[in-house]
């Protein structure tokens, strides 16, 4: 096993990175003295950090979504991935400013913006004809409205994503882990996923192993991204779909042998020094992980946790 603790670089986590040009500052009249000027905010530095080297054709959310979809639209698939990526990256910075203004009204539009832009991945992803791909970001886009259902402007945008998710929801469908293994993964925020690689091991039958790579993505007051992280590296086989991992924070870099079955959850539930991380196979596509006793003793950087429910993706 192999478990991390540390700041890194938001370059290896923020696979959507793109964002607004400098703001322009605002003269006030001429005078003997230098004019105030506003101090820029954390998402406008934030901004600056994301458009940092990059050639792209919008500078607005609303003008990348717009030009993502013509681009699709015109079957100029390589220019919609790009534009769609940055209409992510710029929903994003529009959450953190209205976070840092402490605004609802602007938190839930740009909630709605967040959700829209992973509809239009999955758009791409759906002419692209990678079916697994395209339900993994609809349904990251319904995920979003679990976690605010009475937000009208993103029920708008979940709509979208439900109707998409609908239209192709039994095309295709992979059961299970393929015999090459499988990747899912759970959208974050800042452009961040946790992954989790389930492949069988030649040789062990019924036997997998378990990668995992988990983010927390921070922003801080200069703008600049980073996140705590942590990993997991563990062998498993899974009884009736489920296997769980008991979790020590060693500084082993072998994977766990966690092939027994375990069955009594007792001596780790409600334990703050006991970690156990639960893998379950609940549906076609999607992986459900529950951790048992507390995430602080998996040995995980601040705030990090694998929960949550992941989806299968390709070519990630």
């Amino acid at each position: 096993m192999n478990l991390k603790n540390a700041v890194v670089s938001a370059a290896s986590v923020l696979t959507t990175a793109t964002a607004l040009a400098a703001l322009a500052v605002a003269l006030g009249p001429a005078s003997a003295a230098a004019p105030a000027q506003h101090p820029d905010s954390r998402a406008d530095l934030y901004r600056r950090q994301l458009l940092a080297g990059q050639n792209v054709a919008c500078r607005t959310n609303a003008s990348c979504a717009a030009l993502g979809v013509a681009a699709l639209d015109a079957g100029r698939i390589a220019d919609a991935q790009s534009l769609v990526a940055m209409e992510a990256a710029l929903a994003e910075a529009t959450v953190l400013q209205a976070t840092d203004n402490d605004s609802p009204k602007a938190l839930s539009s740009a909630r709605a913006r967040v959700a829209m832009a992973l509809v239009h991945q999955g758009d791409v992803q759906l002419k692209l004809g990678a079916l697994p791909n395209a339900r993994a970001f609809y349904r990251s886009a319904l995920a979003r409205g679990d976690d605010y259902p009475h937000d009208a402007l993103l029920g708008r945008a979940v709509g979208a994503a439900r109707e998409r998710f609908e239209s192709i929801a039994h095309k295709e469908l992979v059961n299970g882990v393929p015999a090459d293994g499988a990747r899912f993964r759970r959208y974050m925020f800042f452009g961040a996923w946790n992954s989790i690689d389930v492949k069988p091991v030649k040789g062990r039958h019924g036997v997998y192993r378990i990668d995992g790579d988990f983010v927390y993505p921070m922003v801080d007051a200069q703008g600049e991204p980073s996140a705590n992280v942590g990993d997991l590296s563990a062998y498993v086989r899974f009884f009736d779909g489920v296997a769980r991992v008991p979790v020590s924070d060693t500084s082993s870099s072998a994977p766990l042998d966690a092939t027994a079955k375990i069955a009594d959850l007792a001596r780790y539930d409600r334990q703050d020094d006991k970690c156990l991380l639960e893998f379950r196979l609940v549906a076609p596509e999607t992986l459900d992980v529950r951790t048992h006793g507390s995430p602080q003793a998996c040995g995980f950087g601040h705030n990090v946790s694998a929960d949550g429910r992941y989806f299968l993706m390709t070519g990630f």
